[in-house]
């Protein structure tokens, strides 16, 4: 055994009966529907927020297209020097396909 079992010290265990404020009796009705109604009212607040965000999204996307989106100061800046290189080579192979197929 190790030092620290014999060191420790015991656990007691209360033998008293708890009083009738110290027990709980669980919920009543109405603090279980106040509960559920705050849940459901936090489900809908997120879920209207999420279609907030996602309307917004598509909106952008109508107004700007492709184009906005890809000249976008927030796109540009988010993008490191592999995708820069990535980037330039998908556009150097799409321009040399319609250069072959012109020929």
């Amino acid at each position: 055994m190790s030092d620290n079992a014999t060191t420790s010290t015991p656990i007691t265990v209360s033998t008293t009966t708890p009083t009738a404020a110290e027990e709980w009796k669980g919920m009543t009705l109405d603090e279980l529907r106040l509960k559920r109604m705050k849940a459901l009212v936090l489900r809908e607040v997120g879920r209207e927020r999420m279609n907030h965000v996602v309307g917004g999204m598509r909106a952008q996307v109508a107004n700007n297209g492709v184009r906005g989106l890809l000249f976008d100061s927030n796109t540009i800046s988010g993008l490191k020097t592999a995708d820069y290189v990535l980037l330039g080579w998908r556009a150097t192979r799409m321009i040399m396909k319609l250069w072959r197929k012109m020929k």
